[in-house]
């Protein structure tokens, strides 16, 4: 590289070789290697010339002079011509927004050098925070960084996670679904695709997006799905990773080869408690194609994602003790949606063709009383007439049976917000403790219970009513709750809204123990998610080591008309 030109006026003696070596650290983090090369190289060179070549060179940069410049690539001729025209920092800014928002993070909060983040890459392979965490557990980041940048980022850790994003499961499972959908539409090397982390084990909130990927070839699939249509940018790309924004969020995308996709499967579905069990029972986990290899490995049977928690799921594998969890085949009927007869954006009609289409055997239709908080409610005359079109319907679609319900309000003297007279002319009602009116945990445990007693009251639906990401659940007495709906024979709600998802599967796992009986609700406002809300649901159910025999509509239509009955003898 020859002499020419000079940068921004001001701009100290030295600085441009710091510069594009900063540059080059945030290029091998993006894993541009031959980017990161060519800044390397310039940095040498312009620490090589006299501060008066220096400037020269960075004054023809600025008049687009260094085409034929030996040397110079047309990356390198780019970033010199940025930073002809703006000043370092700027420079560093935008280049450190386009890496991983783990090293976002550490970087602007000057955790740790450039130098030293490139090394978290390549030597340890982070790019992550929960990978972050276990390279510090395990003592990775002590060894190969040493004691300096190990103690900072031990220190600098729950701010890190405090401030580490967390999705949805509803919405991280659209995003995921959406982009494997791109994924495997233009990736030809890919044979086979899943969901990992804590998506997978149908966590409500998730802190990191996975998917892993199967390819002979996983270069080749490196290079196919980084096309893929609603990939907005690629934060970092190597031979067997990318990660990538989609629909605003970053998303951790693995590719293995086939001999090894079991064991990179397992590893990015966690969680770590599970992790560290399966570690401490059979040692160093091998490359295996295939999960149920890892566990044969360990003498134990299969753990279903959702179940890998560390919370037993290890230990009742080993003694033979792991529960037959609720499946999508074991639900026959859905006992919980909504209408345009009061916050639904589908008619009744709409509703029970797609719900025919399902192939469900039984639904409940469960518009919102006239005090609940909807949007819409239905009004005592529009539950007649409501039956009226439920009588319709019942003829145009005789293969499926249909129960005329409502999802009553607890009030908050704890009473129904419909008079009994009509509530028991229904098929089934529910009741739902929507309204905190401000009462302390005793007064809504109360209201709850008061609920659970009313003879007609079937279900008790999302109890804890809490607001996935937003709203923590009410704090109710759940041991007094569980004792009360088992003692009167009153069903408890998992309800699959991905606003609800309530009970979580901690609660699902406390009720079934009690001797609740739970239904799986999909709590759904429109025809089209009748079908994922239910998922979701039984997702969530499965976390609560939830079987079939715990839930009332996976039992035949006979046996539920037995249940509500049973319910409405007691006095």
């Amino acid at each position: 590289m020859s002499s020419a030109a000079s940068g921004p006026p001001g701009r100290p003696a030295g600085t441009l070789g710091r510069t594009l070596r900063t540059l080059a650290d945030l290029a091998e983090i993006r894993g541009t290697a031959a980017e990161a090369a060519d800044l390397r190289r310039a940095a040498s060179a312009i620490d090589a010339l006299s501060p008066a070549a220096a400037a020269a060179l960075v004054q023809r940069a600025r008049r687009d002079k260094l085409n034929n410049e030996p040397g110079i690539t047309p990356t390198l001729h780019w970033r010199l011509r940025e930073l002809a025209a703006t000043d370092d920092e700027l420079a560093i800014t935008a280049a450190r927004a386009a890496v991983p928002g783990l090293f976002r993070r550490i970087l602007e909060a000057r955790i740790v050098e450039p130098e030293e983040a490139v090394l978290l890459v390549r030597q340890l392979g982070i790019l992550t925070f929960g990978e972050l965490q276990l390279a510090l557990e395990n003592g990775r980041v002590q060894q190969t960084l040493g004691d300096g940048v190990d103690a900072r980022l031990r220190q600098a850790a729950h701010a890190i996670e405090a401030d580490t994003r967390t999705i949805p499961l509803g919405r991280a499972r659209d995003i995921l679904d959406t982009l494997s959908a791109s994924i495997t539409a233009c990736s030809p090397a890919i044979d086979l695709l899943s969901v990992a982390g804590d998506a997978r084990r149908f966590e409500s909130l998730v802190s990191g997006l996975v998917l892993v990927a199967r390819a002979s070839d996983p270069s080749l699939a490196i290079d196919q799905l980084c096309s893929a249509r609603g990939i907005d940018e690629v934060l970092h790309r190597s031979g067997r990773r990318a990660v990538v924004v989609a629909q605003q969020a970053e998303v951790d995308v693995r590719v293995a080869a086939p001999d090894e996709y079991g064991t990179v499967l397992f590893s990015a579905t966690g969680a770590r408690p599970h992790l560290h069990g399966m570690r401490a029972r059979s040692g160093h986990l091998r490359l295996a194609p295939r999960e149920e290899d890892l566990y044969a490995q360990a003498g134990l049977p299969f753990i279903t994602p959702e179940l890998r928690e560390g919370t037993g799921e290890i230990e009742a594998a080993a003694t033979g003790a792991l529960p037959e969890l609720v499946s999508r085949k074991d639900i026959l009927g859905d006992l919980h949606m909504h209408t345009i007869y009061s916050d639904g954006t589908d008619t009744l009609d709409a509703m029970v063709a797609a719900c025919c289409a399902i192939g469900y055997q039984y639904i409940a239709i469960t518009d919102h009383s006239e005090r609940a908080g909807a949007s819409r409610t239905l009004s005592r005359r529009d539950l007649s007439r409501q039956r009226g079109e439920i009588d319709m319907i019942r003829e145009r679609y005789p293969q499926i049976a249909i129960l005329h319900g409502v999802e009553a309000d607890i009030m908050p003297d704890g009473s129904l917000d419909f008079p009994d007279k009509i509530l028991e002319s229904l098929d089934i009602v529910l009741a739902s403790l929507h309204d905190s009116a401000r009462h302390d945990a005793k007064t809504l445990t109360r209201r709850c219970i008061q609920a659970i007693q009313h003879p007609l009251v079937t279900i008790v639906t999302h109890p804890a009513n809490r607001l996935v990401g937003r709203r923590a659940g009410y704090p109710l007495d759940f041991d007094a709750v569980y004792a009360a709906a088992a003692e009167t024979g009153t069903a408890l709600e998992i309800d699959g809204a991905p606003s609800h998802l309530d009970l979580d599967g901690e609660h699902a796992r406390q009720a079934i123990g009690a001797g609740v009986t739970l239904t799986i609700d999909s709590d759904c406002h429109r025809a089209r998610t009748l079908e994922r809300q239910m998922q979701l649901g039984i997702g969530t159910a499965r976390r609560g080591w939830v079987e079939p025999r715990h839930v009332l509509n996976a039992r035949p239509l006979n046996e539920v008309r037995a249940f509500i009955a049973a319910k409405r003898a007691r006095t």
